[in-house]
């Protein structure tokens, strides 16, 4: 005979992989530690849904992945772990790719950036010999 804590693991792990399996997205939620699981959808993480207790109640938030590894752009809080797995795969993934340059600044290419940051330099150089 298993322990109710076995028991909770279990029933949490079929859950998760139910909600994935509905989605029309092929997820995988990996446990992270108690309380804490990643959601990614084609090796690429989505977010994060973390257990809170809110006046006694368990919720689950769901948080977007951000530039940011210590934040997140928080869509909700859920009472059931499936419908927060469910939000993160309905919301529009905001970063296709972990390109710091592409994500802080505002040039297209860093090609870009080296030309701008060329002219600029030449007309400094310019202005100060006429």
């Amino acid at each position: 005979m298993t322990t109710y804590d076995e028991w909770k693991a279990a029933r949490v792990s079929a859950d998760l992989q139910a909600a994935a399996a509905a989605s029309s997205l092929q997820a995988v939620v990996t446990s992270i530690g108690p309380g804490l699981w990643m959601v990614s959808v084609a090796g690429v993480t989505r977010g994060f849904v973390t257990q809170i207790d809110v006046r006694g109640e368990l919720r689950f938030q769901a948080r977007l992945r951000h530039v940011d590894p210590g934040r997140g752009t928080r869509i909700g809080e859920y009472w059931e772990l499936g419908k927060a797995v469910a939000a993160l795969l309905a919301e529009v993934p905001r970063y296709h790719g972990r390109d710091p340059f592409r994500e802080l600044t505002n040039y297209v290419s860093r090609d870009q950036m080296r030309e701008r940051t060329e002219r600029a330099r030449q007309r400094r150089r310019g202005s100060r010999y006429s």
